[in-house]
């Protein structure tokens, strides 16, 4: 009885933790991915940022027509550097001439945050 106490109260912790590590968003992502079935006959792809309090888009990234990686996923490296603090999503879209396709599904929640600090020197 005592082993299934024990075993049932590590599950508890386990689960727990994972529940909160699922909680927590990206910070500061430095790349995006995503599946274009156009890809090879679009001109390029534009890519809002848009801010998760109020859904306004705060940026539009046009970033053309990117190689696609070993997946078969258009791949772009991103700096959010310059955005504001504050909870965001990617949304894309396909553009072909003045034609656009419909936009993605918004991405999962990501923050930008202030960066880790490094280079500790005890004095």
């Amino acid at each position: 009885m005592r082993r299934l106490w024990c075993g049932i109260v590590v599950c508890f912790l386990f689960g727990f933790s994972g529940m909160l590590a699922a909680q927590s968003a990206p910070k500061n992502p430095s790349g995006l991915a995503f599946i274009c079935p156009d890809h090879a006959t679009d001109d390029g792809h534009e890519v809002d940022i848009v801010r998760e309090s109020d859904g306004v888009v705060i940026q539009t990234l046009s970033i053309g027509d990117p190689v696609i990686n070993a997946q078969g996923e258009v791949e772009l490296s991103l700096n959010v550097q310059p955005i504001a603090f504050g909870s965001y999503r990617f949304v894309a879209r396909a553009v072909a001439g003045t034609i656009t396709s419909d936009n993605s599904l918004p991405s999962a929640l990501w923050e930008r945050a202030p960066g880790k600090p490094s280079g500790l020197v005890v004095r």
